[in-house]
């Protein structure tokens, strides 16, 4: 597992096989906000160094996201999706559950009660 920190945030990463696909779980902690969003927007694509388009975003412990941070979210997807790659939500808080029906992402990111359950469904 490997951890990248910055101010009020931190995200790990977690590969794993599914199925014969090698998976990251990528968990959010904290909140991305105005002091820290343009930091980690710069640098959120060390999630892709292994070359692992396949992720399960783990935003239990994501306490707050601002509009960059949905901006964030979206280009990752973008990028998982021109890499023909897999991304699922493996469980949300109540606060990003409302901001994620907001955001009205692409119907084939699935949305789960946990990593478990999205690793289960994979």
């Amino acid at each position: 597992m490997s951890r990248t920190d910055f101010e009020s945030f931190y995200f790990e990463k977690d590969l794993t096989t599914i199925n014969g696909a090698h998976v990251q779980v990528v968990s959010f902690s904290g909140k991305i906000s105005n002091n820290n969003a343009f930091e980690i927007s710069r640098k959120i694509n060390v999630i892709f160094d292994d070359n692992i388009f396949n992720i399960i975003l783990d935003l239990t412990k994501l306490e707050y996201i601002n509009s960059v941070g949905v901006a964030m979210l979206l280009t990752m997807i973008k990028t998982i999706d021109q890499h023909s790659g897999k991304l699922v939500i493996g469980g949300i808080n109540h606060f990003l559950e409302t901001v994620i029906k907001l955001m009205e992402l692409p119907k084939k990111v699935g949305i789960y009660g946990s990593v478990e359950e999205a690793k289960s469904l994979w």
